[in-house]
């Protein structure tokens, strides 16, 4: 791809360690442990970036690579990720000399993201690999509780990732900003810092949004509450304990009802057993029985109840499957809810008109001329027009009833 065309977390990605901003002490670390394959493998040959997404674990590999002049070879993990594959993709990069007799190196990102039966043995095979390779081996993981890490923290070198400080992810954003040549504040750039959750890519993605949208509030806003939800629920299930898991809920700025329902569409991502998705969605089901007797009885003394419900059911229930990164969808029953209310309220609005021109009730309405009207509309939806004018209704009323409608 073209440089114009790239997404800016690419087009922008640091060449040069110099460029780096934040953890200077695992970049020394990784940078000294590199160059030491030069004069003859380490003892560890493989290493292990541990830390939180968009803090720059795989921009360093690259930045070290290219300053280092070594080849790199890039697998995810969670694609390539059986025995069989690993073995065979992973092993002969690990073995095979490069044409000019330079390092390489192997790059596996997302090993945490091996989970269930189809790569059961994978973990195994990056070990065996580690023991015989001839290249260096980096690894990064997002979860350090990750079970499918423990056969891989024992023959790596670990170097563990925090999130960017603000002033510095401040410093890259001002670089991009200057690069671009666009106008944009320090405090737009703070409000995206802001938002981003430490993750950097995200908020190089959202500069770059909305540089190009022209739209600096209302779209961030709509993309807050999404990220707002994806870290929640990627830190809530990533949680191994009570304690941890209920900070992590006070902290999100989810409304109660959105949080359920977010949760409800994806805990079978993490949750893959009956028995563990049993555990979890009967956790759900405690949580949204306190959650209506708040509402009906206006008790925000069992909110607590609601909120440790979740804190202790959720990461208890995850006792076999190992968390791993994934793709979050929003649930889609606030939509259905809304586009029934909209239904229903162009019902009463045609019930309303109706009875006003015929001169009798809105029950006797509903039972007699509206579904009569609504069955010419479905058959000649040419019709439609005479009957809004008639009404004083807007076009598109009527909305067409599909061909399974039973008439009365």
């Amino acid at each position: 791809m073209k440089s114009d065309t790239l997404p800016w977390p690419e087009k922008h990605r640091p060449k040069s360690i110099k460029e780096l901003v934040g953890n200077i002490h695992q970049l020394a670390g990784l940078s000294d442990w590199l160059f030491s394959w030069t004069k003859s493998p380490p003892q560890l040959r493989a290493a292990l970036l541990i830390g939180p997404p968009g803090v720059g674990k795989t921009t360093a590999v690259h930045a070290l690579a290219n300053d280092m002049g070594f080849e790199i070879v890039e697998f995810n993990a969670s694609d390539s990720r059986n025995k069989s594959q690993i073995e065979t993709l992973v092993g002969r990069s690990a073995v095979q000399q490069t044409l000019d007799g330079s390092l390489r190196i192997i790059l596996l990102d997302e090993v945490d993201g091996l989970s269930g039966t189809s790569d059961r043995g994978g973990a195994g095979a990056i070990a065996k690999i580690i023991q015989t390779t001839s290249h260096p081996i980096i690894m990064t993981a997002n979860d350090p509780e990750s079970s499918r890490l423990k056969s891989l923290l024992k023959i790596c070198r670990i170097f563990n990732f925090t999130t960017i400080s603000q002033e510095d992810m401040l410093l890259i954003l001002k670089r991009i900003v200057k690069k671009q040549e666009i106008d944009f504040s320090d405090i737009d750039l703070q409000e995206i810092l802001y938002n981003s959750g430490g993750d950097l890519r995200a908020a190089i993605s959202d500069l770059e949004l909305m540089s190009k949208s022209g739209i600096k509030d209302t779209h961030l806003a709509f993309r807050d509450v999404h990220r707002g939800a994806i870290d929640t629920l990627t830190r809530l299930f990533m949680a191994r304990d009570m304690e941890t898991a209920r900070q992590i809920l006070s902290e999100s700025d989810m409304d109660h009802d959105t949080l359920l329902l977010w949760i409800e569409e994806n805990i079978h991502l993490h949750l893959t057993t009956p028995q563990e998705l049993e555990c979890g969605l009967e956790t759900l089901s405690q949580a949204d029985l306190y959650l209506g007797r708040i509402w009906k009885q206006s008790n925000w003394r069992l909110l607590a109840y609601f909120y440790d419900l979740l804190a202790l059911g959720i990461p208890s229930s995850r006792t076999e499957t190992p968390y791993a990164k994934t793709n979050y969808t929003q649930s889609k029953w606030p939509l259905l809810i809304w586009q029934s209310n909209m239904s229903e309220r162009k019902e009463a609005e045609i019930q309303s008109h109706l009875a006003r021109a015929t001169g009798v009730s809105k029950t006797r309405v509903a039972r007699t001329y509206q579904d009569t009207i609504q069955q010419i509309v479905d058959r000649k939806p040419s019709e439609e027009s005479a009957f809004t004018e008639w009404l004083g209704l807007k076009k598109g009323s009527f909305v067409r009833r599909g061909s399974h409608h039973s008439h009365r």
